[in-house]
């Protein structure tokens, strides 16, 4: 999956979308080719809104002229039409009223990723149905990047494919010898499967909430 981040002025913003069709153009030149999935990290100018958006490149130009600039125009998830809305509603100086995310719960749980042909070991920080955040061992993936977690599911495992939305590294004293311990790498997860693995992992939160986790 590819990633990229983009400051916009709200005309540019305004201009681009395309509610009926779902589309979004962003005046932007990438390297993504049409097909490829992408998360876009869009802000506005002169605001401290910020989403991320997924979705699907449908069209690349890359040579415009005045009236038609160069950039790329997505194709956005379902998923992110709800984030686009806010932001055209900052864009037009309209007030922002954010939705209630879906409960978040504090649990450590062991948890196998898929990664780059690799599987690395490891452990959750908090859990919702949207995503999660994780400890992480070994060398950090990009936001963007698609993470397969592995879950219970009945008879066979079941696996989610999520996209990573943030990543992050921290070092802290090591007690008594006041040294810095090696970093914890830990990131963030968007789950955006369907289908079986959806369910194993709204089972799986469903599984935390019941055994008494606190909110996150």
């Amino acid at each position: 999956m590819h990633s990229v981040s983009v400051n916009l002025e709200p005309a540019q913003l305004l201009a681009g979308w395309r509610a009926e069709g779902g589309a979004l153009f962003l005046p932007i030149l990438s390297d993504a080719h049409v097909g490829a999935q992408v998360a876009v990290r869009i802000g506005i100018f002169g605001q401290s809104i910020r989403a991320t958006i997924f979705g699907k490149v449908a069209a690349v130009r890359r040579v415009g002229r005045p009236t038609l600039p160069p950039g790329v125009e997505l194709h956005v998830d379902q998923a992110s039409v709800a984030a686009v809305g806010f932001l055209i509603m900052a864009a037009r100086g309209e007030p922002v009223s954010f939705r209630q995310r879906s409960p978040r719960f504090a649990a450590e749980r062991p948890i196998a990723c898929g990664f780059a042909g690799q599987t690395v070991a490891a452990t959750t920080i908090n859990l919702s149905e949207g995503g999660c955040a994780l400890r992480w061992k070994g060398p950090l993936p990009v936001v963007g990047d698609v993470v397969t977690l592995s879950l219970p599911g009945g008879l066979f495992r079941a696996t989610a494919r999520s996209v990573v939305c943030w990543t992050h590294v921290s070092g802290t004293p090591s007690v008594g010898l006041q040294l810095p311990s090696p970093p914890e790498p830990s990131l963030g997860l968007r789950v955006v499967t369907e289908g079986r693995g959806a369910r194993a992992w709204r089972a799986l939160v469903a599984e935390v909430a019941r055994s008494g986790a606190r909110a996150a």
